[in-house]
């Protein structure tokens, strides 16, 4: 297939990307410790999703398309951590954290 298009918006490096289950959105993580939300077919960055401490390395879609999970190795009070944090996706908030 052809390119369609660059998706810019990350101060750095992307890591994982994925797409909702009907396509409709796309989620990006980078080492800007954020995940960002796209509309594939406009090209528009949808909203920023903050809160991790250190790069995020993955990121992967709720069967539903309904949340995103996003994994990174978050620094806390005891050191580094491994952490995933789960956010809605209409919403954009952060659900919890595992």
């Amino acid at each position: 297939g052809q390119e369609k298009g660059t998706l810019t918006g990350h101060s750095g490096e992307v890591l994982s990307v994925a797409y909702s289950p009907d396509g409709s959105q796309l989620a990006s993580a980078g080492v800007d410790k954020t995940v960002r939300l796209w509309d594939p077919k406009t090209m528009e960055c949808k909203g920023t999703l903050t809160g991790h401490d250190c790069a995020v390395l993955s990121v992967a879609f709720s069967p539903d398309g309904n949340f995103v999970a996003s994994a990174s190795g978050d620094i806390n009070y005891e050191g580094r951590t491994n952490c995933v944090k789960i956010w809605d996706v209409e919403t954009m908030e952060e659900k919890g954290t595992l």
